[in-house]
C-alpha cells in the first residue's frame, strides 16, 4: 500500500473531491466497483487484479478527471508483478495473463498447414469417377420408303383397234389451277405410238403406283409401275385416277397431255377424266 501524497491514489482522490464527484459516480463511469476505486485511491494495489490493470485504471481515472496521467504513472511505485484474482463480487475481471497475438497466429498457421495436408491426401487417395466415354453410333442406313402395294386386279383385255369406237370428246373436270405448269412431252424421245392403245396413256419416269376406276367404280388398272415404263388403259368414262409420285408421271388422255400439278397433294394426284 502506498500512502505518499504524491503517489497516484491520493492525487486522484484529491482531484475527485475538488471536482465534487462521489466514488459511486467515478465507479459508474469507469465501470469499476466502488471497492476498486477506493483501493486505487488508497494505493492498495494488491487489492486490484494486477500491475497492468492498475496502470490502466490510473490512466482512465486521470483521463476522467482531465489531468496528466503520465506524470502520475512516473511517480507510481511499480507494484509487484503478481496475479491476484479480483475480490469484488458481481464484476468479473480477467486474470493478469495476456495472450500474445503470436500464439493465435501460430495456431492459425498450424491449422492451415493441416488443411493443406488433408487436401493433398484427398486428391491423391480418393478415387475419382471415370469420365463418361461417348460411344460413336454406327451409321444406320436409312430404311427405304415403303411404296404401298395395292392388290392388283386383272386388267381388262384391250379391245382391238378396229373394234374400239372413238368416244365423243369430253372436257376434263379439274379445279382452277393456282399456277401454270409446263406440259411434259407425251412420249419419251424415240418412242412410237403403239397400234392398239386406250384413251388413257401413263408414262412413268420413276417407280410409281397408279389405280384407274371406270364409270361403274370398278378397278380396271392397279399396279406398281417401274421407272421408264408406260401403260395404256381403256374403259368406260368417266375414269377416276389415283397416281403416286405424280410429279414424275405424265398423263395423256385421248391424245392430249393433262397437267397433274393442280391435283397433287403430298406426291399423290387424284382426278376424274370424263
Amino acid at each position: 500500500m502506498t500512502n505518499d501524497e504524491t503517489s497516484p491514489g491520493p492525487v486522484l482522490r484529491a482531484e475527485r473531491e475538488k471536482r465534487g464527484l462521489k466514488v459511486e459516480e467515478v465507479a459508474s463511469q469507469m465501470r469499476l466497483s466502488r471497492h476498486q476505486v477506493e483501493a486505487l485511491e488508497r494505493g492498495d494495489y494488491d487489492a486490484l487484479p494486477g500491475a497492468i490493470f492498475v496502470r490502466g485504471f490510473i490512466r482512465n481515472y486521470a483521463k476522467l478527471l482531465q489531468i496528466d496521467s503520465e506524470s502520475l504513472l512516473e511517480t507510481m511505485a511499480r507494484p509487484q508483478e503478481s496475479i491476484i484474482p479480483p475480490k469484488v463480487e458481481g464484476i468479473p475481471f480477467p486474470s493478469g495473463q495476456k495472450r500474445s497475438w503470436a500464439h493465435y497466429a501460430i495456431g492459425f498457421v498450424v491449422l492451415a498447414f493441416l488443411l493443406l495436408i488433408f487436401e493433398i491426401y484427398r486428391e491423391n487417395h480418393v478415387p475419382k469417377p471415370p469420365a463418361p466415354q461417348l460411344k460413336a453410333k454406327p451409321d444406320v442406313p436409312a430404311a427405304p420408303a415403303e411404296v404401298p402395294q395395292p392388290s392388283v386386279a386383272p386388267i381388262a383385255p384391250e379391245a382391238p383397234a378396229e373394234a374400239s369406237q372413238p368416244a365423243a370428246p369430253v372436257a376434263v373436270q379439274k379445279p382452277a389451277p393456282t399456277a401454270s405448269a409446263s406440259v411434259p412431252n407425251p412420249l419419251p424421245a424415240g418412242a412410237s405410238q403403239p397400234a392398239a392403245s386406250g384413251p388413257i396413256h401413263l408414262v412413268f419416269d420413276v417407280a410409281s403406283w397408279a389405280e384407274v376406276r371406270d364409270a361403274s367404280g370398278k378397278i380396271i388398272f392397279s399396279k406398281l409401275n417401274p421407272a421408264g415404263s408406260e401403260q395404256f388403259v381403256s374403259g368406260i368414262a368417266p375414269f377416276s385416277l389415283v397416281i403416286g409420285n405424280a410429279h414424275s408421271v405424265r398423263l395423256i388422255y385421248q391424245g392430249k397431255p393433262v397437267d397433274l400439278a393442280p391435283y397433287i397433294k403430298v406426291e399423290v394426284a387424284r382426278l376424274t377424266l370424263k
